[in-house]
């Protein structure tokens, strides 16, 4: 044993297994890059797997029988056995390439790829100029949009496709993480005042480019770069993905100044800030100032005051009338846009109590438009809330398929899941959204929710602890009436009296914005009577938490049972027949 040792020792063996590795692993690299970048079969990345294999085992007999110093003969046996794996692993590089198919990744009518998911990521910014990070978010967003309406490609929204990490942004990550059998991606680029836009469509299951485009750009017009590359890459699309009938461009704006205003807008409103917020308010005012029938601005800004709305970060005076004005305005010039009819069915629902008339604008979107995943969150919401949870999961799922990676859809996937009392399923799914998002702070809330109830008292709290970390001193009313219930929840009296102490310094009957946050925190605090004044003056102030009243996870048989509360509830008249 020991000299045979000696013999692996001196015949350095162990070299085949670091140094051939290596090599194999920048070939494969290499062969890699060449499927994706110049349309070779998908297939030469297993074949060359197979002869780098059938290679290894030649090298290590190679420094078996002439590692050592000095000359080793070379025998007839050993170029028998040369021979004999060349043969074999020729035969199986042989059978593999004539018999192999990539079988149940795609249906094939005719000799015709059937896709099904569409994946466009955020353009690559290669320019020195950062301002126009608007143009690589922008532009994909509106390909999202156009290509949703115009083929009968399922195209994932931008709420999974932007938030990939850098390391998924390849024809792996993307199957991987997104399901998508399509991959757009692009890359804008500066030349002076020229700018050009590289554009490529990827088949990620078999790893060939089914389209590419290089566009010039003169920063004048945004939207003919967007007509070429559109009108482009449907001439490259299969016929079975191409909607038949013709459709409108969608609700973009005609003027270029109003589309850079609105793409500005859109950049801005999915970021974390009240200030964001507000700067991307102005973007899409001012796109409406220079292009008065601008559709889409008008449903960006209703959509952004509902967001306010259920996190009850301003008055409903300042949210819900220009959001209603905006949505009506939006509907007038374009009656067929779905996004206008989810959040119409948002005002409908947080603002005017109208349940019925809530239901009818969710379920238009989806007609119109049944691959928009925020049309089903928001849907979800609504039908947990009315108690029918059943329907609710199912639309909750039905989001997650169409986005399955971004906040929006786990969250509503958590919450809908967390006042169905499936705790667990809650917690996993809002754990799975801090995963990608671990600085959300309502993210840490509703988990501290879902923990709670599962009597995980320590880990409860420490979500909000991490929570108040992320917040700062003070958030929302609502917020803080949260976090509250978190403490209160988990049976800590201390943290809950100290919270509510402090709750109180800084609301009372003359500083307030929420009312149903504040009837809350009078509720936890045992203050029953104070409690039902504050929810009657949520009721008359239709406070967009009203809702809440209906999910009776929050509240016990003391409220419920109360006279007062009673007749709160006949006045919001939640519907009476509601499925399990």
């Amino acid at each position: 044993m020991k000299n045979q040792l000696i013999k692996i020792k001196n015949r350095q063996i162990w070299k085949t297994f670091v140094a051939y590795p290596a090599a194999a692993f920048v070939i494969l690299q290499a062969v890699d890059f060449f499927i994706i970048n110049y349309g070779l079969d998908a297939k030469w990345l297993t074949l060359s797997l197979i002869i780098l294999t059938g290679g290894f085992v030649i090298s290590l007999l190679w420094n078996w029988n002439h590692g050592e110093k000095g000359v080793q003969k070379f025998t007839n046996k050993e170029r028998f056995l040369y021979g004999l794996i060349a043969v074999i692993t020729i035969l199986f590089g042989g059978y593999y390439w004539t018999n192999s198919e990539l079988k149940g990744e795609r249906e094939r009518p005719g000799d015709e790829l059937v896709y099904n998911k569409l994946a466009i990521l955020p353009f690559d910014n290669q320019s020195d100029d950062a301002s126009l990070t608007y143009l690589s978010d922008g532009i994909p967003e509106n390909l999202i949009n156009r290509l949703s309406r115009s083929t009968n490609l399922k195209v994932l929204s931008r709420n999974s496709t932007f938030i990939l990490e850098d390391t998924d942004r390849n024809s792996k990550g993307v199957k991987e993480k997104l399901g998508a059998d399509l991959m757009l991606t692009g890359r804008i680029e500066q030349s002076d005042s020229i700018l050009t836009v590289n554009c490529q469509l990827v088949d990620v299951t078999e790893g060939i480019q089914v389209w590419g485009e290089r566009i010039y750009y003169d920063r004048e017009d945004i939207l003919e770069l967007e007509e070429s590359i559109i009108s482009s890459l449907l001439e490259s699309l299969p016929d079975s993905t191409k909607k038949n009938e013709q459709v409108e461009k969608g609700t973009g704006s005609s003027n270029p100044e109003a589309q850079a205003h609105f793409m500005k807008g859109r950049a801005l409103s999915y970021g974390s800030t009240k200030e964001e917020a507000d700067k991307a308010l102005d973007h899409f005012r001012k796109a409406i100032e220079i292009d008065p029938k601008f559709a889409a601005a008008y449903v960006a800004i209703a959509n952004e005051k509902i967001i306010q709305a259920m996190f009850s970060t301003a008055t409903r005076e300042e949210i819900f009338n220009e959001a209603r004005t905006a949505v009506q305005t939006a509907l007038a010039f374009d009656p067929n846009s779905a996004d206008a009819y989810y959040v119409d069915g948002a005002i409908e629902f947080y603002g005017n109590l109208n349940w019925d008339e809530a239901e009818k604008s969710y379920k238009k979107s989806i007609a119109i438009n049944p691959y928009n995943a925020n049309a089903y969150i928001r849907y979800s919401a609504f039908l947990g809330a009315m108690k029918r949870h059943d329907e609710s999961l199912i639309m909750a799922e039905k989001a997650i398929a169409l986005d399955p990676i971004s906040i929006s859809s786990l969250h509503n996937l958590g919450w809908v899941n967390l006042i169905a009392d499936n705790f667990a399923e809650s917690e996993a799914a809002l754990s799975e959204a801090l995963d990608l998002h671990p600085n959300w702070i309502w993210g840490y809330v509703k988990r501290g929710y879902a923990r709670s109830f599962q009597k995980k008292y320590d880990l409860a709290e420490a979500d909000a602890e991490k929570a108040r970390e992320l917040i700062g001193p003070w958030g929302s009313e609502l917020l803080e009436a949260a976090i509250i219930f978190i403490y209160n929840n988990c049976e800590n009296e201390t943290m809950r009296n100290k919270l509510i102490k402090q709750y109180f310094e800084k609301v009372n009957r003359d500083n307030y914005h929420d009312p149903f946050a504040v009837f809350y925190v009078h509720y936890i605090n045992g203050d029953m009577e104070l409690a039902l004044d504050w929810a009657e003056t949520a009721l008359k102030e239709k406070s967009p938490g009203l809702y809440q009243f209906n999910i009776e996870l929050f509240v016990k048989d003391d409220l419920l049972k109360h006279p007062r509360f009673i007749k709160i509830m006949e006045e919001i008249n939640f519907p009476k027949e509601q499925a399990s």
